[in-house]
C-alpha cells in the first residue's frame, strides 16, 4: 500500500511541517519544515493528508437515519444549526463513518477557510486526498481522557465523545470544563493520557504533581518531534471526517479510473475481434461453397430437365418419380437408400441408372477392395444383392461398375 505524506498547516501564516508515514502509521522520515512548495517534493508516490488547525473546525456528532450521502449532506446543516454560531450557508459540513450505535462524526468549517486552504495547496502544486482537523488526530483511549498539549493549545477526546480544542487553559481548567465540575469531587479516579511536545510539557509540568494528588491517574508521553507524527498515525488508523466531500470532493476522472483496466480491456477486445474475424472467414467460406453447389445443381438440372431454375427442377423430378409405374418409384428409393447406407465417402458416382428393379452404378473408387467393401455392406442389409461387374485402373483410382438388384430376395 502507498505511504502517506502528512502535511500540517499552521494556525497562523508561516512554515508548514510534514512527515512521511507508512500504511500502518509508522514514521518513515524525520519531521520536515518549510514552505508548501518544499513539501511537494516529498509527496512523490505518497497519498497526501492535510491537517488543519482544530481551532478552525468544530467537531461534533450527529445521528441521522438517512443513508444516502447526497440526502445526508442536505440534512446535516439543519440538524446541527443550533450547535454552530454562523449561518449554515457559510459553513461546510463533512460526515465520517457511522459507529456501532449509528452516530457519525461531523466536522464543520467555514467555506472561506476551506477555500483558502485548497487554493494555497493548488498554487503550491500539492493535491491532498484527505483534509482533517488536527483535533481528530487525538487517539481514542478506552476509558481514558486523552489530551494532546502543544504550547498554549490543548486538543482532547473524552471516551465516546467528539474531540475538542481549547486555547490558553491550564490542565486543571481543561479538566474542569471536560468533567463539568471540580476534579476534587470525583468519586472514581479519572485516568488521563497526556501527550505533549517539549513546550507543552514545560507549560503543564508544574501541574502534573498537583493533579496526581487530586485523585487522578496521569500517564505522560513526551513527543520530542512534535505532535504531528502522533496525529497522523491516529488518522491513518482511525480516519475522521474528511473535509473533501460534497462540492469539495474529487471530481470523477474516467480516464484515471479506467487506467488499471486497460490491459484487460485490450485483451478482451482482441479476443472478441479474433472471434468475429474467424466467424467472418467461416461465413465467407460457406457462402462460396453454397454458390459452388448451387452452380453445380443448376447445371445438372439444365442437363437433365432442361431448366436451370431450381424450383422448376425440383417440381419436374417429383413429377417424374410420381409418373413411374406403380411401385417402381418407391423401389428405386429403397435401392438408393441401401446404397447410401453402405457408401464410402471417398468414392464418386460417374453414372447412375435404374430400370426394371436393377440399379447400375459406374463409379470411381480408391481401390478394388473399397468396391468390394461397398458390395459387402449392401449385401449385409439382407434385402438386395450387389455385385462388381468390372474394375479397371484409372488416373483417379479404380473405375468400377456395380449392379444392385432391386427386387427383394
Amino acid at each position: 500500500m502507498p505511504d502517506f505524506l502528512v502535511v500540517r498547516l499552521p494556525a497562523e501564516p508561516g512554515n508548514v511541517s510534514w512527515v512521511t508515514l507508512d500504511a500502518a502509521g509508522q514514521r518513515l522520515t524525520a519531521v520536515g519544515q518549510g514552505t508548501l512548495e518544499a513539501a511537494v517534493g516529498a509527496a512523490e508516490h505518497c497519498r497526501v493528508m492535510l491537517l488543519v488547525s482544530g481551532f478552525d473546525v468544530v467537531c461534533t456528532r450527529a445521528s441521522l437515519p438517512v443513508k444516502g450521502s447526497a440526502r445526508l449532506r442536505q440534512m446535516l446543516p439543519y440538524s446541527l444549526e443550533d450547535a454552530v454560531a454562523d449561518d449554515v450557508d457559510r459553513l461546510h459540513f463533512a460526515a465520517g463513518a457511522r459507529n456501532a450505535s449509528g452516530e457519525m462524526p461531523v466536522a464543520v468549517v467555514a467555506r472561506r477557510k476551506l477555500d483558502r486552504w485548497r487554493e494555497d495547496c493548488e498554487q503550491a502544486g500539492l493535491a491532498p486526498e484527505r483534509v482533517y482537523a488536527e483535533s481528530e488526530g487525538v487517539p481514542a483511549t478506552p476509558g481514558c481522557l486523552t489530551l494532546v498539549v502543544e504550547n498554549t493549545g490543548t486538543y482532547g477526546r473524552a471516551p465516546g465523545q467528539a474531540p475538542f480544542a481549547l486555547q490558553g487553559l491550564t490542565l486543571s481548567e481543561v479538566l474542569e470544563v471536560v468533567v463539568h465540575g471540580n476534579v476534587e469531587g470525583q468519586s472514581e479516579p479519572l485516568h488521563v493520557v497526556l501527550y505533549a511536545d517539549e513546550a507543552g510539557y514545560a507549560r503543564c509540568e508544574d501541574e502534573l504533581a498537583w493533579l496526581r494528588e487530586q485523585n487522578l491517574s496521569v500517564d505522560v508521553q513526551l513527543l520530542r518531534d512534535g505532535i504531528l507524527p502522533r496525529l497522523g498515525t491516529t488518522l491513518i488508523d482511525q480516519p475522521g471526517s474528511n473535509l473533501l466531500q460534497g462540492i469539495y470532493g474529487p471530481k470523477s476522472d474516467l480516464r484515471t479510473g479506467f487506467r488499471p483496466w486497460r490491459m484487460a480491456a485490450a485483451l478482451l477486445i482482441g479476443l472478441v475481434s479474433l472471434t468475429m474475424l474467424g466467424e467472418g472467414v467461416r461465413y465467407l467460406s460457406l457462402i462460396r461453397q453454397d454458390r459452388t453447389l448451387t452452380t453445380m445443381l443448376r447445371a445438372a438440372c439444365e442437363r437433365n430437365v432442361q431448366s436451370a431454375v431450381l424450383s422448376s427442377c425440383e417440381a419436374e423430378v417429383r413429377r417424374l418419380l410420381a409418373s413411374t409405374s406403380e411401385g417402381t418409384g418407391s423401389e428405386f428409393l429403397l435401392v438408393l437408400d441401401a446404397v447410401t447406407r453402405a457408401w464410402d465417402e471417398t468414392a464418386r458416382i460417374e453414372v447412375l441408372s435404374f430400370r426394371n428393379g436393377v440399379m447400375d452404378l459406374r463409379m470411381t473408387s480408391t481401390s478394388v477392395s473399397a468396391l468390394d467393401e461397398l458390395t459387402r455392406k449392401v449385401n449385409s442389409q439382407g434385402s438386395f444383392q450387389a455385385s462388381i461387374l468390372s474394375a479397371n485402373p484409372s488416373e483417379d483410382g479404380v473405375l468400377g461398375r456395380l449392379q444392385v438388384v432391386g427386387s427383394p430376395l
